[in-house]
């Protein structure tokens, strides 16, 4: 991952890697246009997010488009149209998605690199962008470059323990950040999530015993068991048994398997119970601000919103209470593995995609 000194003052002709950037906490100028490009999608959105904090700019007046459908004419319009009643306000967009963007464009966005409007920020968020292109260089020259990809291991083990310590008050050890990078990989997404789930086990100083993350981070056992998250959450039941099946095999207690997966349906049922108290004091829900408060990321949003719309209302709303009995039953009546993974397939049968007989979610 490319990187200056994260101690070099934020100006235009800035390539940065991304971990570099977010250590950046003063307030700066933000340049014409700043591109976050790289395979992790988690990275690209938390520069983003952190670029528009460094430029003071309200994310809600900020406006975004989908790089497959957006047209080069209303994104010019959008970054040269000042407003009426702000006329010294900072104007930024957004192309989310953005690689067909780019190549569709890409004569227009090299001419507006170099001829910028005034007091616009045009955000580009990208898989890739090639180094030997006039884009890449046009960019470099007026702008920001925020490099997301391939970090090598120690520079990922150092982040790792600055983000557990300022988003999650986890205090990790070296050991342990280099046991969660060597079972995960490089997918700071997934590590964000498992951080946040080593958070629940944590005492008042931030610490985790080394058994607890070992019995926690998997590496393709995490995985399987967030893939088993997902399928629970869509309804497909036999995909998740046959996955409880492949965990067990390979040696995964079940009471291990509970504990991931608790804090991933966990989110479902805070998010419903969060829209029923907005309904009770009288305020109309809103779904995806519910499923933000829950825990939910930005991207994680759409796909949340679906899942939570097929659990439905009951379920949801009874799913907080499942889950408390679940682990009761795994420390009690079902300690042993045969009777915990009882307990576990029968919580995942309540979550069968059965004809639902509840209310749906609100809207």
């Amino acid at each position: 991952m490319a990187a200056n000194a994260s101690s070099k003052p934020l100006g235009r002709d800035t390539l940065i890697g991304a971990f570099a950037f977010l250590e950046h906490q003063e307030s700066s100028e933000l340049p014409p246009v700043i591109a976050c490009f790289g395979s992790d999608d988690f990275l690209r959105q938390q520069s983003f997010q952190h670029a528009l904090a460094l430029g003071k700019l309200d994310a809600s007046t900020l406006r975004t488009f989908e790089g497959e459908d957006a047209q080069w004419r209303d994104l010019n319009d959008e970054l040269a149209t000042r407003s009426l009643f702000d006329l010294d306000g900072k104007r930024a967009a957004r192309v989310r998605n953005a690689d067909p963007f780019v190549s569709k464009h890409r004569e227009a966005l090299e001419r507006w690199v170099e001829h910028p409007a005034g007091g616009a920020t045009l955000f580009l968020d990208l898989r890739s962008l090639a180094a030997n292109t006039n884009l890449y260089k046009r960019i470099k020259k007026q702008g920001w470059l925020i490099a997301t990809g391939d970090p090598k291991d120690a520079e990922l083990a150092d982040w790792l323990l600055r983000w557990a310590k300022s988003h999650h008050s986890l205090s990790l050890t070296r050991t342990q950040a280099n046991v969660l990078v060597d079972r995960i990989g490089p997918i700071c997404g997934l590590i964000d999530c498992e951080l946040a789930k080593l958070a629940l086990f944590a005492d008042q100083q931030g610490l985790v015993s080394d058994a607890r993350v070992d019995e926690l981070v998997g590496g393709w056992r995490t995985q399987t068991v967030w893939e088993l998250g997902d399928f629970i959450a869509e309804g497909k039941i036999n995909d998740a048994m046959q996955q409880v099946d492949k965990l067990v095999m390979a040696g995964q207690q079940v009471v291990g398997i509970a504990a991931q997966l608790s804090w991933s349906l966990r989110r479902y049922g805070t998010a419903a119970r969060i829209i029923e108290q907005s309904e009770r004091l009288g305020r109309k829900p809103m779904l995806q601000q519910a499923l933000q408060q829950a825990g939910f990321r930005t991207y994680e949003l759409t796909k949340a919103e679906q899942r939570l719309r097929r659990i439905g209302r009951g379920r949801a709303r009874d799913l907080l209470s499942w889950l408390l009995d679940l682990e009761l039953q795994l420390k009690g009546s079902h300690s042993s593995e045969d009777r915990a993974r009882l307990a576990l397939e029968t919580l995942l049968l309540k979550l069968a995609d059965y004809p639902a007989t509840s209310s749906r979610i609100a809207p």
